[in-house]
């Protein structure tokens, strides 16, 4: 059962600059202070790399989850791809859920700069407690809008960053 948010954004900046910007794990956190805990790249040089992992702590639709993940495809400075599991611990910790998540992002050449897209998957278990988690998240939490407002405003972020320091906040 599945969770789709699809967002994008232009941003006046090169794929390069934005690259950079959004793949500080400080900028990334900065970009949802309200829902990022803290996001850690396991490279030398704490970015995105083909088949590193990382860790993200975050909240979405009022769910705290410890995402660990690694990274499909990295196509510097054009395309990304990750996949995790992400952890909600439930009752106090009593049960956990377990949520496969994934994501593509896209940057594209455009006229006055580039065209960011960020688009996020949740895949909830065929399961009885996935499926109740599923009716719980994408009803009474109203789920696919919070995920698509908490991914939209990292991408508004990082347009407001890049374009307020015209284009030299890296």
């Amino acid at each position: 059962m599945l969770v789709i948010a699809e967002t994008s954004i232009s941003i006046r900046t090169s794929a390069e600059e934005l690259w950079d910007y959004a793949w500080d794990p400080e900028h990334w956190t900065a970009s949802n202070p309200e829902e990022h805990f803290g996001l850690e790249f396991h490279t030398a040089d704490n970015r995105p790399a083909a088949g590193a992992t990382f860790r993200q702590r975050e909240s979405v639709a009022g769910a705290y989850a410890d995402m660990t993940g690694h990274f499909l495809v990295v196509e510097r400075p054009k395309m990304l791809v990750w996949a995790g599991v992400a952890r909600y611990p439930l009752l106090k910790g009593v049960l956990n859920a377990r949520i496969p998540e994934g994501g593509v992002i896209r940057v594209v050449d455009v006229d006055d700069g580039v065209r960011i897209s960020h688009d996020v998957y949740m895949d909830f278990p065929q399961t009885p407690l996935g499926k109740l988690l599923y009716r719980l998240f994408t009803g009474r939490l109203e789920g696919q809008k919070a995920v698509y407002e908490h991914t939209y405003k990292e991408l508004a972020y990082f347009k407001s960053q890049l374009e307020s320091a015209g284009s030299s906040a890296v």
